[in-house]
């Protein structure tokens, strides 16, 4: 693909771009055989977009993801979060970024077996810097338990919640430090049809109040909730598109400048 007119030089990030990504490659070393999972890989992601990243297994978008959340380093190329060259930051800076910035979202929860829903919402704010976010830890949690509606199940264990009362939770744990950023990796993979739709419906309303999400999902009906489709073949983005949803929303949603994408 070429990059669209208008477009920043594919050497810059684009103004404002929660998430900005130029020429990243990521190669594996397996004995003899050099793997390349991801090949000239350049976009940028705004705030408030709700963004699917779509591909078979082995298509690089689990390491794409794992770049994103700062929790692998590219080959090459440069990535950016926040304007934040994430190549610059050293190790305890790389930390910081992941507990400031980014929520993580699981297929399978994460949750502590033996802990109430509090204290699992709670964890983050142990590894923060801010003294303040711990003296507040309690309050902090409780709200974001009341903001995905399970302000009723403070102080239950995740055995007694049932699996979408446990991804909110884990949802909320991703947002208790106030992160402009959440990654979520087949968040609804172990959820039936109609919880799911709660988890995709709970991700649009944050996007709508500013806060970028950015999921892999292997399926396309959870996909076409986001409102931009990037899909990942053989390292490489052959798509990037608006979806329906996203279509649908463009009249009342800030543009999206274009971004860089590889070919």
């Amino acid at each position: 693909m070429t990059d669209p007119a208008g477009a920043p030089p594919a050497s810059e990030p684009a103004p404002g771009a929660v998430i900005s990504a130029r020429h990243l490659t990521k190669t594996y070393q397996l004995g003899e055989h050099a793997v390349h999972a991801l090949r000239d890989v350049s976009f940028d992601i705004q705030r408030g977009e709700f963004v699917a990243i779509m591909g078979p297994s082995g298509s690089g978008k689990s390491t794409l993801m794992n770049l994103i959340g700062a929790l692998d380093t590219p080959t090459s190329g440069e990535l950016s979060i926040n304007g934040a060259a994430v190549s610059s930051l050293d190790k305890d800076q790389l930390a910081d970024l992941r507990n400031r910035t980014i929520g993580f979202v699981f297929q399978q929860f994460n949750l502590l077996a033996r802990t109430s829903a509090l204290n699992n919402v709670k964890l983050p704010l142990s590894y923060s810097r801010d003294p303040a976010k711990q003296a507040r830890g309690d309050e902090l949690a409780a709200q974001k338990l009341q903001d995905v509606g399970l302000g009723n199940r403070m102080d239950h264990v995740p055995s007694q919640l049932s699996g979408g009362q446990q991804q909110r939770v884990a949802i909320a744990r991703a947002l208790v430090n106030s992160p402009s950023l959440i990654l979520a990796d087949e968040p609804t993979g172990a959820l039936d049809s109609e919880t799911s739709l709660e988890i995709m419906n709970l991700f649009r309303r944050l996007t709508e109040s500013g806060m970028t999400v950015v999921l892999v999902t292997h399926e396309p009906d959870v996909a076409a909730h986001a409102r931009r489709l990037l899909r990942v073949r053989d390292g490489r983005i052959v798509e990037d598109r608006p979806t329906a949803e996203g279509s649908l929303r463009a009249s009342v949603s800030t543009p999206r400048p274009p971004s860089s994408r590889c070919g």
